[in-house]
């Protein structure tokens, strides 16, 4: 780096420690000491917010309190405070004082707990610290006490309940976790954030939650935004942010070591350490570990393919194609160091190790995930209102492999990104939040995933930002932001505009009326990818006719897209096809005809090799069958379902160009409300309608097959006096042999004549939702809580005839819980019921219909000392066993029991 790029970060340093030396200075003045505790137990509360401000609102100091409970503020002038101490979980309160002059006081404050944290504040929604209630988005926030409540395998245990967020599991510790729909089995439809980090698998863009090496002991709140954040966030966060963020090893020190153990052979533990190095240094290590059993599933196309491979010779102990492992493992190891220079600048070192091995459904069917690790490095710096940040995320598949084809994966690719932001207030009124990102990702698979791509597959991502907050009246506030993005694989700028008006009068009740459009873009997955999905798609093989054999590719879309040629004469539809038993060659064009022949022979060839694969199979009296002459037989069109490997008769509208991927687009506008209708009741409601653009959907099939036309085969046999009794059988088989696929224009050498599937840009379409959710608490004891969200829609049919969209998520779910919790004796317990109703799902390789169902899942702890607490988590108590996504297994009872001890 040239040395003039340090210039701005060396003056924010010389300026930082201007400032420390500054505020070292002494100065004269009173001392005002405290102590905050629970009113239940009588305990002091750790890093409770205490600010210190005048009559008219002015703040004059802030501290977080130590970890008995207390603080202090010196050199105070004499006169009148307001002191507002507020905690999460419990009511925020506030007194008023006199300070003497030059004469110390104390004083000792009891926060009573609350179901309702009217105060909380998050960070997510504005990229910027703020008041849930004062977000211009809708926000979720899961606090640290519900997380340590749960034993879980990942942080997805945690959210699965809550409304908007959509959980789909297939396996122990494999969850795809998108907001308000559009899931898939490789999902990175929502932006997954760690402590401000991007925390998806690098170049596939998938949010592998077994992936992250984040111990679930370490979190301190998940914050979930639901609807658009391109605003702010950029690309790929149309959906919604999911914010995992962890505890600081300032404000939690000490040792904390968990092990837990249940069902399915599950074993998992952790150890999270902090110390304090001073005043000024801090450091955490955190290393987790899980292993266990998973439920089976058997996937018959995988199972066929087994088989024929076996029976062809392979060794059954060697073959990778089909061999599942369902033991899962992985080791997490995280490390973090923070330094605060002075009272305004900080500076977070971080990095992350996570080694997994499991099953995995991916768009072309399982993957055997061997030893894949995942890890990062991130530097932080915070200096008054200024944020930077840069960090690297690197994969490594290990000695993964396809389960379909046995194919290996290699998958060495990193995401690397410098953010920086900062923050201005002009006057109490208006506030500024501006900023940039750049991302660079960088595939590396030594061309078992990106194939021919691999040397042209980088992808670079930069984006601006501005957002202003103006607050008209205490009641009122306007939110407006604007974002430039441009995308070095894409032709033009993509502008994300954002507007909010945030009412309310009271500060326990907000209204909300938010407009947002936001964008995703093309994965290097839909970009890049170049692998074979499927060998010998129709089985040429178990004929040993190998040089006959046709295989599915699965191909990105290039940036010229494809074409396919309509001018044959005499195609159907006037398309060319490319056909293994054409004598002229694989590569060579002919028009999509069954009755097609060579200039050197006098009959078809299409039908004399349709004739001999038959015969091949056990009918050989088809062979005295003569070939038919021009118009004697039918053409048709099928394409291949890779989901059940059947055949879809389709006409030649079917086939059409595949233009080069543009952005998705989607308009948001959304109403809500969140707040308090009583000290005791607590309502948040949020109405939204989409409008998409673009939408680049599932892969398909796009090249179709041409086979013989059974009815017009049928009756030509009749007519060469093929007995009647055989005739059925063998028009049925003659229509079984593909002659030809229609590829579109460029495929050569082995591609010819091969399948593939691609993604496109489908159609425009749009719906609307509902998210709703009450929260009752009529004791300190007890708390319950109800919510329901909808969508309109969770299916999509094309205008345009390419092909239909699957939300893969219900229309209707409900979710229920009611939880004890009573501080004073360490006991906690919450049982939750989740109803989600029956969808359609089509996701590359799986298609079908999800049937309802309805899980009850229960946690209790205790505790019985400060320092040693008792976990029991048992999710689907009653062993309702349910699929939650074609090509998952079935889910079953998963019981969990755990002891956690703090030093």
């Amino acid at each position: 780096m040239r040395a003039r790029s340090w210039i701005p970060l060396a003056l924010l340093l010389v300026h930082a420690a201007q400032t420390a030396s500054a505020d070292a200075a002494p100065k004269p003045g009173a001392v005002l000491r405290g102590i905050v505790t629970d009113s239940a137990t009588g305990d002091g509360l750790f890093s409770a917010n205490a600010i210190l401000s005048r009559p008219n609102g002015d703040t004059v100091v802030g501290r977080l309190t130590g970890e008995k409970g207390d603080f202090f503020f010196e050199n105070l002038a004499a006169g009148l405070y307001r002191l507002k101490v507020s905690y999460m979980g419990y009511r925020t309160k506030t007194i008023e004082i006199t300070v003497r002059k030059n004469k110390p006081q104390e004083i000792s404050i009891t926060l009573d707990e609350a179901a309702f944290e009217v105060d909380a504040v998050q960070v997510t929604a504005s990229r910027r610290p703020e008041k849930i209630l004062e977000a211009p988005a809708s926000v979720q926030v899961v606090g640290k006490e519900a997380i340590r409540a749960v034993k879980s395998m990942t942080p997805a245990d945690n959210i699965t309940a809550l409304p908007a967020v959509d959980v789909v599991r297939s396996g122990l510790n494999q969850a795809n976790v998108v907001v308000r729909g559009f899931n898939n089995v490789f999902s990175g439809a929502t932006l997954t954030l760690v402590d401000n980090r991007i925390a998806r698998v690098p170049s596939l863009r998938v949010n592998a939650y077994q992936f992250i090496p984040t111990a679930t002991d370490d979190l301190d709140r998940i914050e979930i935004v639901s609807g658009p954040g391109s605003a702010l966030y950029g690309p790929n966060s149309a959906n919604g942010v999911i914010h995992m963020l962890t505890r600081s090893p300032f404000d939690s020190p000490g040792t904390e070591v968990s092990a837990s153990g249940g069902e399915r052979g599950v074993t998992m533990g952790s150890v999270r350490h902090a110390m304090k190095l001073g005043e000024n240094v801090a450091y955490k290590v955190t290393v987790q570990q899980q292993q266990g059993n998973d439920w089976q599933f058997t996937d018959r196309l995988e199972a066929e393919a087994r088989e024929n491979a076996i029976a062809l010779g392979a060794l059954a102990d060697t073959l990778s194609i089909g061999r599942r492992d369902y033991d899962i493992d992985r080791l997490g190891v995280e490390g973090r160091l923070d330094v605060r220079m002075n009272g305004k600048s900080s500076l977070i070192l971080g990095g992350g190790y996570n080694r997994a091995s499991n099953v995995e459904m991916t768009g072309v069917g399982g993957a055997q995930i061997v030893d894949h690790t995942y890890s990062y490095l991130q530097g932080r710096l915070l200096y008054g209102g200024w944020f930077l940040q840069s960090f690297v995320n690197m994969s490594d598949a290990g000695d993964s492999y396809l389960l379909r084809t046995g194919e290996g994966m290699i998958d060495e690719s990193k995401l690397i990104v410098t953010q920086l932001q900062h923050g201005m207030d002009l006057g109490e009124n208006q506030d500024f939040t501006y900023g940039m990102d750049v991302l660079l990702t960088r595939p590396e698979t030594k061309g078992t995933i990106l194939g021919r791509n691999e040397d042209d597959d980088n992808i670079d991502e930069v984006g601006g930002y501005f957002q202003s907050e103006t607050r008209l009246s205490n009641a009122l506030k306007l939110v407006a932001a604007a974002r430039l993005d441009h995308h070095n694989r894409l032709e033009g700028v993509v502008f994300s505009p954002r507007a909010a008006i945030v009412y309310g009068k009271s500060d326990q009740r907000k209204f909300r009326l938010t407009y947002n459009r936001a964008y995703s873009t093309p994965s290097s997955t839909e970009l890049f990818v170049d692998v074979i999905a499927m060998n010998d798609v129709f089985g040429f093989s178990d004929f040993g006719m190998n040089s006959f054999q046709s295989d599915v590719l699965y191909r990105g879309v290039p940036d010229e897209g494809y074409t396919f040629r309509k001018d044959a004469n005499g195609g159907l539809g006037g398309l060319y096809m490319q056909s293994p038993f054409n004598p002229l060659g694989r590569e060579a064009y002919a028009p999509a005809d069954a009755n097609v022949a060579a200039t050197s022979l006098e009959a078809s060839w299409a039908w004399l090799n349709a004739r001999t694969l038959v015969a091949a199979q056990g009918y050989p009296q088809v062979l005295a069958v003569s070939s038919p002459g021009p118009g004697d037989v039918a053409t048709t069109l099928r394409v291949v379902d890779i989901a059940t490997e059947t055949l879809v008769e389709v006409d030649p509208s079917y086939v059409m160009d595949i233009d080069p991927l543009i952005p998705t687009i989607r308009n948001t506008a959304e109403v809500g409300f969140k707040g308090f209708l009583s000290q005791t009741l607590g309502a948040s409601v949020d109405v939204y309608h989409n409008r998409v653009n673009n939408f680049v959907s599932a892969v398909r099939v796009e090249t179709p097959n041409v086979f013989l036309d059974s009815t017009s085969v049928h009756a030509y046999l009749l007519s060469e006096g093929v007995p009647e009794a055989d005739v059925a059988e063998l028009a049925s088989k003659l229509a079984e042999i593909p002659l030809g696929t229609i590829t579109p224009e460029g495929f050569t050498g082995d591609d010819a004549a091969d399948l593939m599937i691609s993604y496109r840009n489908f159609g425009d379409f749009s719906y609307m939702g509902v998210d709703m959710s009450l929260l009752w608490a009529p004791s300190r004891l007890w708390t319950g809580g109800l919510n329901y969200s909808y969508v309109s829609r969770d299916f999509f049919r094309s205008a345009d005839g390419i092909g239909d969209v699957a939300l893969n998520a219900p229309k209707h779910k409900f979710g229920g819980m009611v939880a004890y919790s009573d501080r004073a004796t360490g006991f906690n317990a919450m049982l939750r019921v989740r109803y989600v109703d029956a969808f359609p799902v089509d996701s590359g390789a799986y298609t079908g219909t999800i049937q309802a169902y309805t899980i009850a899942d229960l946690s209790a702890s205790y505790d019985f000392t400060e320092a040693t607490r008792l976990n029991l988590t048992i999710q689907n108590i009653l062993d309702h066993r349910h699929q939650e996504f074609i090509g998952a297994p079935e889910l079953g009872r998963l019981a969990l029991l755990g002891l956690s001890q703090s030093f």
